[in-house]
């Protein structure tokens, strides 16, 4: 994110559908489609989602922003947001997104297991994150 910024920066969008990669691999994301010109550089963040027709409480969520690398082809940069311990279809609806930490930059991996074994990790790293320090407050 830009170091001039101050606090956490929000992204908004509809969601619209992706490859379907995520699902298949156990960590189903919604494709925002955001609004913002503003979207910080490639990465993991730690996050918090409001979702339209959820409620106003916030689902903690962890983002990729970036061009799928492990994937073969030429790809366009997402935004894609991983809600965690929901299970719903999101297509279509809005979500406000708050990127609160880059956790790291994105990576290419040598195969989809050891895709799967990081993000275990980064979400893990993520809820634990969001649980010590932003949800709370």
């Amino acid at each position: 994110m830009n170091p001039a910024r101050r606090g956490p920066l929000t992204l908004g969008g509809r969601v619209v559908p992706g490859d379907g990669r995520g699902r298949v691999i156990g960590f189903p994301t919604a494709n925002l489609a955001c609004l913002d010109a503003d979207i910080p550089e490639d990465g993991v963040y730690v996050a918090t989602a409001l979702i339209g027709g959820t409620g106003p409480s916030p689902w903690g969520a962890t983002v990729s922003i970036g061009m799928n690398p492990t994937f073969a082809g030429e790809r366009a940069r997402r935004v894609e947001v991983f809600v965690h311990d929901l299970d719903l279809d999101l297509y279509g609806r809005f979500m406000r997104v708050r990127l609160h930490e880059r956790m790291r930059p994105t990576l290419r991996f040598d195969d989809v297991a050891a895709l799967i074994a990081q993000t275990e990790i980064d979400v893990r790293r993520s809820r634990r994150i969001l649980a010590e320090r932003i949800l709370q407050r």
